[in-house]
Order: C-alpha cells, then structure tokens, then sequence
C-alpha cells in the first residue's frame, strides 16, 4: 500500500491542528484587546473624573462660593502678580474698591437672602462691564475689588460710574426690589509715579471708598493726598493680604 495517503493524512492532521492553535490564539488575543479597552476606558473614565475633581476644588480654593469671583486671598495674589509684570514695561493699573450702601438695612429689613441676592445682583452687573482680563473678587462681606490694566483714571471712573449706575437701575427692578442699594466706589492708580506696591495701592483705592461713604455714598471718588483718611485703628485692620 503506497505511503503518501497517510503521509498526506498526517500533513492535513499537522495543518488542521496548526489552525486550531492559531484559532485559539487569535481568539485569546481577541478576548485580552477587549479586556484591555474596557480597561482603558475605565481608566480613562476614572482620570475625567479626577481631573474634575481637581477642577471643582480648585475652584473652591480661589472663588467665592456665592459670587463666583476670586475670593481674597486670590485677588490679592492675582493683582501682585500683574502688578509686578505691568511694573516692567512702566503700564499702569487701576485699583477699584468698593461696598454695597445700605446692605445691613437690607439684610435686617428683608432678611440674608435678599442680602445674598443683592450681592449677586451686583456681582452680575459687574462682569456685564469687565474685560476679559480684569481681575473681579470679593474683598469680604459687602466689599469688591476690581483691577484694570491700562486704563487711564478716566476711563476708570467711566467704568466704575456705569457700574454704580446700572446697580441701582438693577436694584429697583429687581424681585422682590432691593430698596437702597447702591455702590460706594474708590479708585487708585499703580503707575511708575506712585509705585506698584500692592498694600499702598489697595490703601489708597480704600481711602478714596472711605471718602466716598462719609461724602453721602453712592458715588465714585479718585484717590488724592487732600482726602481725609480712615482712622489709624480702621485702616491698620484693613490690608487686602
């Protein structure tokens, strides 16, 4: 009986078995690349949600969580930070401070939460008239900070004059009305003539506020030496950082 049918029998039996190996293995290798996708996704999954995680408690470290504007200590690291980079090209930089007038009434007579909605409203109206990259935080309270780089005090005082304009527009047609509210503002300028010091500058911007409280309130008044200034006691417990 010739060889060569069982010879091919064997060969066929040696194929059919390499086939079956290579069909296990592609199949082994098919199962491990799913497995192995789901797990890319899952960890893909798991570093969106780390990620934000870390965004959210960023946020709560540097905003305010009612206003959403810089809290104060970020303001204060912000401003130092521009003030030392306009510092070098000799650009100034308007510093605006300011409170809420009549904002205890408003908290006594309509209770804290016409008073968290009247620092929104604010808050509101202020981004309306920013910029981009104005700085915009929460000073503590009732009391805000702006900081603008490259405006004139002019162009300032028309800013910080629109603002308290549109405050009181907004207050009265707001609901329930928020009876009174209307914004003290002072405005001091960082330029090579006075200086970029941050605790000066924030003094002087606090200065002009005080005058523009005991001047009647509601209105805005520029920083200058002939201002009268807060008592020692009051503007030592003052500092912006």
């Amino acid at each position: 009986m010739p060889v060569w049918p069982w010879l091919l029998a064997l060969a066929l039996s040696i194929v059919l078995l390499l086939l079956s190996m290579t069909l296990r293995k592609t199949m082994r290798l098919e199962s491990e690349t799913d497995r192995l996708a789901r797990h890319q996704r899952v960890l893909q999954s798991v570093n969106r949600n780390l990620h934000d995680q870390s965004e959210q408690l960023r946020h709560l470290a540097i905003n305010d969580p009612l206003t959403g504007v810089l809290n104060r200590r970020a303001f204060a690291d912000e401003l130092r930070a521009l003030l030392d980079h306009l510092s070098r090209f000799d650009r100034p930089l308007s510093l605006v401070v300011f409170d809420l007038d009549h904002f205890k009434a408003i908290n006594d007579q309509q209770g804290h939460l016409a008073g968290d909605a009247a620092l929104k409203l604010v808050a509101g109206v202020v981004h309306k008239h920013l910029k981009s990259d104005d700085l915009f935080g929460r000073f503590g309270g009732d009391e805000f900070l702006i900081a603008c780089a490259d405006r004139s005090l002019d162009e300032t005082a028309q800013l910080a004059e629109s603002i308290r304009r549109a405050v009181v527009d907004e207050a009265a047609t707001s609901t329930p009305p928020l009876a009174g509210l209307s914004l003290s503002i002072g405005i001091a300028r960082a330029s090579p003539e006075s200086g970029y010091f941050v605790d000066a500058l924030f003094q002087r911007a606090d200065t002009a506020l005080y005058a523009a409280k005991h001047g009647g309130r509601n209105r805005v008044v520029l920083a200058s030496d002939d201002l009268p200034r807060p008592p020692a006691s009051e503007a030592t417990a003052r500092q912006l950082a």
